[in-house]
């Protein structure tokens, strides 16, 4: 045995070697290709409906997309007057996707006053990165709490409509109002300023239409950016119109167009 020979192993044991060296880089190719996109650092994109600087009675929309492995787990909480109110908080067996959710302190009133507090919403999604913590988006807003629903005045209006017609309305909502109009079954006539004498009244024309049940009223809603709503209802008597009906005949042929 010559002294290049001395600490080579047998040649007998280089296809085991070789064996063992393959096993270990297609181990190593299939665990990062399993593993690897584990640690993508891709966080949650989180969107608030209204994206409003005050929080009242309406719902908030809050979406939540993820583009790598999956949410594990989101939570809203309100921080006002030094206590913390959780509107809400999931865990996910399974990564979602997307996710929706409406949060409203409708049901979060207890103790709670109006004046300065602080949205935070965080999502987290199932990632390995960042030492198996995975990737966390948090969004937090300083808002407003603002329950109370804006004033609106009636100044006039029509005491009969015709079915079918139109009415009309001057009306005078508060300052803190971000909308106002009619509503009338799933219908809104938004209410216009600057018709008349005072800067501050609104017009608003709106119909009784033919597909709205007769003994449905009209009523005059006003909005504020909080999304606190006042409805006030409409009174008027509804005159019934007898409206003409026709037939017409249409003819049609293949072949020679509409």
């Amino acid at each position: 045995m010559t002294a290049l020979e001395i600490g080579r192993p047998p040649r007998r044991l280089k296809p085991v070697l070789n064996g063992i060296y393959l096993l270990v880089l297609v181990g190593l190719v299939a665990a990062g290709y399993f593993v690897l996109p584990r640690f993508e650092w891709h966080a949650p994109q989180i969107k608030l409906t209204p994206d409003s600087d005050t929080i009242g009675l309406a719902p908030v929309e809050i979406e939540i997309t993820e583009r790598g492995t999956g949410l594990k787990s989101f939570s809203a909480t309100l921080n006002a007057g030094g206590t913390e109110h959780v509107l809400a908080s999931e865990q996910y067996d399974q990564g979602l996707m997307q996710k929706k959710i409406s949060v409203a302190l409708s049901s979060k009133l207890t103790g709670l006053k109006e004046g300065p507090a602080v949205l935070r919403v965080s999502a987290r999604d199932r990632s390995f990165w960042r030492f198996f913590r995975g990737n966390e988006t948090v969004v937090q807003k300083n808002l407003t709490i603002d329950i109370t629903p804006p004033v609106v005045e009636l100044i006039a209006d029509d005491a009969y409509i015709n079915f079918g017609g139109v009415g009309l309305i001057v009306y005078k909502p508060s300052p803190d109002t971000a909308s106002s109009g009619v509503k009338i079954g799933e219908y809104f006539f938004p209410g216009y300023k600057g018709q008349t004498k005072d800067p501050n009244a609104h017009i608003a024309f709106f119909a009784h239409p033919y597909n709205v049940a007769e003994n449905e009223k009209a009523q005059l809603i006003a909005t504020d950016k909080a999304g606190n709503s006042r409805q006030l209802r409409l009174a008027y008597t509804l005159k019934g119109v007898s409206y003409k009906k026709s037939t017409i005949s249409l003819m049609w042929e293949p072949g020679k167009g509409p």
